[in-house]
Order: structure tokens, then C-alpha cells, then sequence
């Protein structure tokens, strides 16, 4: 083959490959075709919803888990409740944060904030598909929520060597939370720039006995305090956010013997500057344990602080 011929060939196959190229991309939705492979942006991206999987309960109910994946790089959102922030059916709405922080996990994690709420749908509505939409930096996804596929089925019993979801009240007499639903506080008033006590007890609970393996029969829990709902642009200030499990094991109490399983009372001072309702979630984690992890999603509980900030 000649040059001529050569060069002939190489712009008809560069044609072709084109023409196919720019037909496929056709096919694809618009939302789906400018995505070029970049490093996301520090600021302008969007929230994506997740979700993590559902349990089925005694009574027939399903729980359905839901997390997100904030794709900003520093940037943190903020997206009120309504038609921007919204699940349905809707009477499912309403619990679902508002306050998106920029997450940056190793492992497959990554991004994603795992857990961060869920609803219970009743028994006589449990093929019913809980979907959760979001519209930011200028994108719009929904994430269903499906009690169908076993991939995504979870369950609330034992890990694999005895592991539980952690136990949280608010008061000793009150309310146990032991799961990601979770248990409400009753309502907190403060005003700005006084800073006001948020305080829970926790537990492990774990049934390590018949599993040898385990060092402990009882590990020490981490929690950490998250703004979930706010205004926009507000976040409370903590004395201390987060103590992971091997923290507290340092600093001893409860839940840092191995021998005993106690109920520990945990607190944190919050400050806030911007009026307005809140709340704040509690997320108390067993991540100590050989058979919890966040990134298989267990073993940790959540509860909520609503919190009134007056002027």
C-alpha cells in the first residue's frame, strides 16, 4: 500500500471510529455523556445519595439504610428539606440530614458517609421503594430504597464472633437505641455562643463468650457528634467531636474493660453561632471489635439531639 493509500485508510478508520463514538455517546442520557476523567473539584460539586442496605425484622418490617457521598473535595453542603432534599413517599420524609460534611476514607469507603439515618417501613408496605433525591451543584440524583435484592440484605444480629450494635439512651429509665434508626433526645434549648452539654449513655453489647478468638468479651466504644440538621452555612463548634475506641480504652471507664460491660456516660459541649433548630445525631461505633468495620457496615447505633438555638 502506498502512502496515499496509507494515509487514506487512517483518516477513513479515525472517521469511523468517530462516527461510532459519537453514536454511543447518542445513546447515553444527557446527564451521562460530560463526564470527563478529572480530579473533583474542590467546590461546585454535587451530593449523591446512598443506599446501604435494608433488614428485615421480626414484625415484617423492613429498615432501610441510607447514607451519601458528598463529591466535594473541601467544600460542605448544606440542603434544606423540600423539593431539593426530599424522600417518598411522603411519609418517610423529614429525618434525612441536611448537613452534608466532605468525607475522605482509605478503603472502598472512601467518600461515603455510611448510616447516616434510616426509616422503618411497616410490614404491609415493605415491597413499597423508599426513594431519597437530592439536587445540588447543579445535579439531581434519587437512590431507592428496595427490600429485593439479598446483595443488599442486612441483618441485626451477631457479627461473626458476637458482635452487636451498641446500646444508647439519654436518659438511664428512658429510651435504648440499638440500631441506625435510632432514638430522639428531647429537646434542647440554648442560645447563641452559650455552650450547652449534650450528654447519652452507652454500652456495648456484644455476646463474645462461645467465640475465643475474641481478646475481650467487651471493647471500648467510639462515638462522635454530627450536625445532621441546621441552618444553612451554620455548624456547631464541639469540645470534642469524635473519641474513637482506642481512645477511650486509654482513658479506662466502662466500656474500656474487657471484663464488664457497664453502661458509660459520654458527653460534649456544643457551641452554637447561628440561631435556629438543629439536630445533632450520635453515632456510637463498636469499630474495636475483630468483627466490625465501617466499611461492611457494622456495628454502630445512632440518636439524634434536637436543639433549639435562640438569639
Amino acid at each position: 500500500m502506498n502512502n496515499t493509500k496509507r494515509i487514506l485508510a487512517g483518516v477513513f478508520a479515525a472517521g469511523l471510529a468517530g462516527l461510532v463514538s459519537l453514536s454511543a455517546s447518542a445513546q447515553l442520557p444527557e446527564n451521562l455523556r460530560d463526564f470527563p476523567l478529572a480530579t473533583r473539584s474542590a467546590t461546585g460539586e454535587s451530593v449523591a445519595p446512598m443506599f446501604n442496605g435494608w433488614i428485615r425484622n421480626e414484625d415484617g418490617s423492613v429498615t432501610m439504610i441510607f447514607g451519601f457521598a458528598n463529591q466535594n473535595r473541601e467544600a460542605v453542603v448544606d440542603i434544606p428539606l423540600g423539593p431539593n432534599n426530599k424522600i417518598e413517599p411522603a411519609e418517610f420524609d423529614g429525618g434525612q440530614p441536611t448537613h452534608f460534611p466532605v468525607y475522605q476514607r482509605r478503603g472502598f469507603v472512601g467518600i461515603q458517609e455510611r448510616g447516616a439515618f434510616a426509616v422503618n417501613v411497616p410490614a404491609d408496605k415493605a415491597d413499597t421503594d423508599v426513594v431519597w433525591t437530592l439536587t445540588s451543584g447543579g445535579q439531581t440524583w434519587s437512590v431507592p430504597g428496595r427490600a429485593t435484592s439479598p446483595a443488599y440484605e442486612m441483618s441485626n444480629g451477631e457479627a461473626a464472633m458476637g458482635t452487636l450494635k451498641p446500646a444508647i439512651k439519654f436518659s438511664m429509665s428512658g429510651a435504648e437505641s440499638n440500631g441506625v434508626v435510632g432514638i430522639y433526645a428531647p429537646r434542647i434549648n440554648t442560645s447563641v455562643g452559650s455552650p450547652v452539654t449534650l450528654t447519652a449513655y452507652v454500652q456495648d453489647r456484644g455476646v463474645r463468650a462461645a467465640y475465643p478468638e475474641n481478646q475481650s468479651l467487651y471493647y471500648p466504644l467510639g462515638t462522635e457528634w454530627i450536625m445532621h440538621q441546621g441552618p444553612v452555612g451554620a455548624s456547631p463548634e464541639f469540645s470534642e467531636a469524635l473519641i474513637t475506641g482506642a481512645d477511650r480504652a486509654k482513658r479506662g471507664g466502662e466500656s474500656g474493660d474487657g471484663s464488664t460491660n457497664g453502661w458509660e456516660e459520654v458527653t460534649t459541649q456544643a457551641t452554637f453561632s447561628t440561631p435556629g433548630d438543629y439536630i445533632v445525631r450520635l453515632r456510637v461505633d463498636n469499630f474495636q471489635a475483630p468483627d466490625s468495620q465501617f466499611d461492611n457496615v457494622c456495628c454502630w447505633s445512632n440518636a439524634y439531639v434536637p436543639v433549639t438555638v435562640t438569639e
